[in-house]
């Protein structure tokens, strides 16, 4: 009998032993493997992770095999073998959904896809990663996670998304003190905000960028930040400023590179603003000297083509010639279409000049062929980014719609169990029996009230009805024939500007037109009817947010949209939406027209009754309370008779505020 124990005790403590060389072996290979893979050796990478995988394997170790998966993964994908690294991160997921592991896994499925270019899934894989860090304790990983989903969204234009994670990351990398990821992020929310056109938020971003890059003592992220914020003074038209700050970006590149020439050439163009031809020819000289020795053949034809427009512009047409002939030979090797329509461009002003009409026709139609195709590849990338940020909503609308069911099933259950518990149903019909004729005696005393107002919104609405009839001819006509006509118009007039005496008063009728022209489009938009902007399945809540990001473009106010807008509104019938959206845009020029604001705060919410609130708050001068009713404010009152609901206008401390509320579902009387 103890021969027996003695026996089984070896047995147990031979697989103990064995147990814990295996551990130990996975830990040697997964070291190794880390080892190699710092070195960028990934192929060589692959062995020492594989073989620790399939110990994990044999040992039926989960979690070592889930983090192995995402481990062997990461190198296939590094090593271009996109299909395997899917594959591996699937099965790692299969094994672990819910850890840190877990959203790794998730975020690299997403770079797989990206790559892939399978767009259907992209974001759907980010989003699930995203979901998981935000249950997670946050570290750098997290972070770092956040700033790519910043990156992307920014990408497909989804700014209120990208500034969303980009602020995320921005706290966690300041806990951290990683101030190099901080200057990264930072730049990065400036990129977004001077496409947004909010070019102050853009500025103070970059120069927190700046700050960060000076005390890291980093003089190329130095460089490219003043190199950006000259190029935000560009866009305010502040040339003094940006020409300040290229000249810093300069000082700041120590070595003669690609950046620097680049700063050079953007200077360059600051100096032909300011009209100082000669600096300008300077800068361009010095660019075309560094990218010559870099062979950047597409810097250098952008470069000829600064110098062709200088000469052009003083009539010095043997020095345009001399780079002409220069950029000519660089174009067939060069993929750009920017830069070679802009030597085809140069092409038609210097035989106009020269009177060669027959050549000059023969570059502009260069010029247009290739324009064409330039603007369908515009386009295209357009069309993409728009199918992404659709397919994206369309799989957020699915798991809405399933949540419903959910809870549809839920409500339907509890509907179950308290019909069970009545048993008292007769005495609950008399009660019933006794409240309607209560309500009946009670509506029976408002029905003429009810009669009246009933005629009186019907007044109103076929009032309307015929409105949106003319409007919808008006619109088509403004868009269709004047916004056509004044285009060619302006066309024509830029193709004589190279032969007139006077290009400085062809130069103002043009701007002139093009300012008619908008200010046409934006009265054909207004007039537009809503139900043919909701052509293509756009929906009511899209066409509301388009105007008021338009609104605050062209009317230089910033609006500040509180909460998101309720899916409701996008079930509402088209009657409410057409008057509802009437209501906004009066509000939206009573704004623009005469409350001097610069900022429209938005909120909107449902209450209890089904009722849903806007309350529109400007910082301007405040509407007075003696002031003249005029054509606007009647028609927002008007609008909400018709639709049942009620408007408040009246003057707070910070400006005028205008409170919308109005039922979800119109009652028929």
């Amino acid at each position: 009998m103890k021969h027996l124990l003695g026996i089984l005790f070896f047995i147990l403590f031979f697989n103990f032993l064995s147990g814990q060389n295996k551990k130990d072996v996975i830990d040697i290979q997964i070291t190794k493997g880390d080892s190699l893979n710092k070195l960028k050796q990934y192929t060589a990478a692959l062995a020492p992770y594989e073989l620790a995988l399939a110990i994990a394997l044999d040992k039926k170790d989960k979690e070592q095999q889930a983090t192995l998966y995402k481990k062997t993964g990461v190198q296939y994908y590094r090593i271009a073998q996109y299909d395997i690294s899917e594959n591996r991160y699937q099965k790692g997921l299969r094994l672990d959904s819910i850890s840190k592991t877990a959203a790794d896994l998730y975020f690299n499925l997403f770079l797989v896809k990206r790559k892939l270019n399978q767009q259907d899934s992209t974001l759907l894989y980010l989003e699930k990663s995203l979901n998981l860090y935000k249950t997670l304790e946050q570290d750098k990983s997290a972070y770092n996670v956040f700033l790519s989903a910043g990156i992307v969204y920014k990408e497909v234009q989804l700014y209120d998304k990208a500034l969303l994670y980009l602020i995320e990351a921005y706290n966690g990398f300041t806990r951290l003190k990683n101030e190099n990821k901080l200057a990264y992020v930072c730049t990065t929310i400036a990129n977004i905000q001077n496409r947004l056109k909010n070019y102050y938020q853009a500025l103070n971003y970059h120069k927190q960028a700046l700050k960060l890059h000076k005390k890291l003592n980093n003089p190329q992220g130095i460089g490219r930040c003043y190199s950006n914020m000259a190029n935000v003074y560009g866009n305010l038209n502040l040339v003094d400023s940006a020409m300040v700050n290229f000249q810093k970006a300069l000082s700041f590149t120590k070595e003669k590179n690609g950046q620097y020439a680049i700063a050079l050439s953007n200077l360059a163009n600051t100096y032909k603003k300011t009209g100082d031809i000669d600096l300008a020819n300077k800068s361009l000289k010095e660019s075309i000297e560094i990218n010559t020795s870099l062979k950047d053949t597409l810097s250098l034809l952008y470069n000829y083509n600064g110098m062709i427009s200088l000469f052009l512009e003083r009539n010095n047409l043997p020095k345009a010639k001399y780079y002409i002939d220069k950029a000519a030979l660089l174009v067939p090797s060069v993929s750009d279409n920017i830069a070679i329509l802009n030597y085809y461009e140069s092409e038609v002003e210097y035989h106009q000049k020269k009177k060669n009409y027959k050549m000059a026709l023969a570059y502009q139609l260069k010029y247009s062929t290739l324009y064409e195709t330039v603007y369908d590849i515009e386009q295209t990338e357009i069309v993409q980014n728009l199918q992404a940020r659709f397919d994206y909503e369309k799989k957020e609308n699915e798991i809405l719609k399933l949540n419903l069911i959910n809870k549809d099933s839920q409500l339907l259950l509890a509907e179950k169990n308290e019909s069970i518990k009545s048993k008292n149903l007769t005495l609950i019909i008399l009660a019933i029996i006794m409240i309607l004729l209560i309500v009946t005696y009670y509506l029976f005393s408002q029905k003429q009230k009810a009669t009246i107002q009933s005629a009186k919104i019907e007044k109103l609405e076929a009032i309307y009805e015929s409105q949106e009839t003319i409007k919808k001819r008006i619109a088509r006509d403004l868009h269709d024939i004047i916004t056509t006509n004044f285009d060619g118009l302006r066309l024509r007039i830029l193709a004589l500007k190279p032969t007139s005496k006077k290009p400085e008063l062809i130069d103002g009728i043009t701007t002139d037109i093009k300012n008619v022209n908008r200010q046409i489009r934006v009265v054909s938009h207004r007039l537009y009817p809503l139900e043919m902007q909701m052509g293509n399945n756009r929906k009511f809540k899209d066409i509301v947010k388009s105007r008021l990001t338009e609104f605050q473009l062209y009317g230089n106010i910033f609006v500040d949209l509180e909460d998101s807008l309720p899916e409701a509104i996008n079930d509402l019938n088209l009657s409410t939406q057409n008057n509802f959206y009437g209501i906004l845009l009066e509000v939206l020029n009573n704004i623009e027209k005469h409350a001097h604001a610069t900022k429209l705060t938005i909120t909107c919410y449902t209450d209890s009754k089904d009722y849903i609130h806007f309350v529109f708050l400007d910082n301007g001068i405040g509407i007075e309370h003696h002031a003249k009713e005029g054509i606007g404010l009647l028609n927002i009152k008007q609008r909400c008779e018709i639709i049942n609901g009620s408007c408040n206008i009246q003057k707070v401390d910070s400006g005028t505020e205008v409170h919308i509320s109005f039922p979800l579902k119109k009652n028929e009387t």
